[in-house]
């Protein structure tokens, strides 16, 4: 009798493993007036990150403009919101020029980034994004906009606060997509 108690205990337990659930995303985004379909998935160990470009333009992932990711993670470090924030801001606090603002709000990890051009570069990159912790692991929705730079007037990155601030607004303001199944 004990022996087919844990035969059944065993079988119950292995199904519970099987059932983990995963996360589950959207084939296309449609932020700002523009439909975005997936062009990449790459995995690494137990993260992933996808990449989202214009339905209506060139889908290279080498060469784009603008463009949604997520960025998604078993989380089995089970690392909070405070700590993904706390990592951040010491990767930004090493990052020249690079301005940077995040912090938890509505049990988000929300951050807004403005990155300088560099010499292998000549753009200002625009990224805002928003993160949670959910029961698949923690995902998150980011948008990247790329800016040229033609004069050193733009290279002034204050110059793009206004813009960043609108993104991050917008962002906010779309429906959440990443879920658990």
């Amino acid at each position: 009798m004990r022996w087919l108690f844990l035969a059944g205990f065993s079988l119950f337990l292995t199904a519970c493993s099987l059932t983990q659930k995963q996360f589950d995303l959207p084939e296309k985004v449609d932020f700002q007036g523009k439909s975005y379909v997936k062009v990449t998935d790459n995995r690494i160990d137990e993260m992933r990150q996808l990449l989202y470009l214009p339905a209506d333009g060139k889908q290279d992932p080498e060469h784009w403009n603008t463009g949604i990711l997520f960025f998604l993670d078993q989380n089995s470090q089970g690392n909070t919101l405070q700590q993904r924030v706390e990592l951040r801001q010491a990767a930004f606090a090493q990052q020249n020029n690079t301005q940077s603002k995040i912090r938890i709000e509505n049990q988000e990890l929300r951050s807004e980034v403005i990155y300088p051009p560099t010499e292998r570069f000549n753009d200002v990159l625009l990224e805002v994004s928003r993160g949670r912790n959910l029961q698949c692991g923690y995902g998150q929705i980011q948008y990247s906009d790329k800016r040229s730079v033609l004069t050193k007037k733009e290279r002034n990155l204050t110059a793009y606060q206004a813009s960043l601030l609108q993104l991050a607004q917008q962002l906010a303001a779309m429906p959440w997509l990443v879920t658990c199944k």
